[in-house]
């Protein structure tokens, strides 16, 4: 059992979700629980410097989501996917220092090719006017 987010956006374990937004908050300096910072709260995330939930609203999107249910309406995803683009070359840059990953994010072909797949299919879903639904 896997999460499936519509218009090809994603679609692997749950677990393979939550090491792909870890990777994308640490390439912004964030992070995401499980947090090797102690003094973290486990069950928050956290942005980097220069982001917050004002100015990222997209990527506070993207990252407080649910990883099996609920959608992202089509005037959002636009704002998911832009940011996403933003910060495309932060991923680049870590994934050519730590790897591409494991399991399925590594049978995805890694993180920048995962974002690349969630940015198309956050623009398929806009430009169709349809939900990015997460099942």
């Amino acid at each position: 059992m896997g999460l499936t987010v519509s218009h090809g956006a994603f679609d692997a374990a749950y677990s393979a979700f939550n090491r792909f937004r870890a990777f994308l908050l640490e390439s912004i300096g964030g992070s995401f629980p499980p947090h090797d910072n102690e003094e973290l709260k486990d069950n928050y995330w956290y942005y980097g410097d220069g982001y917050s939930t004002e100015t990222h609203k997209g990527l506070t999107e993207f990252f407080g989501h649910s990883d099996c249910d609920g959608y992202i309406d089509p005037d959002m995803c636009l704002l998911v996917a832009d940011e996403l683009e933003c910060i495309l070359p932060n991923i680049i840059r870590l994934e050519k220092e730590k790897g591409k990953g494991q399991g399925h994010v590594l049978s995805q072909g890694g993180y920048v090719q995962l974002t690349k797949y969630f940015i198309q299919g956050c623009r398929l879903a806009a430009k169709r006017n349809e939900n990015l639904e997460f099942r």
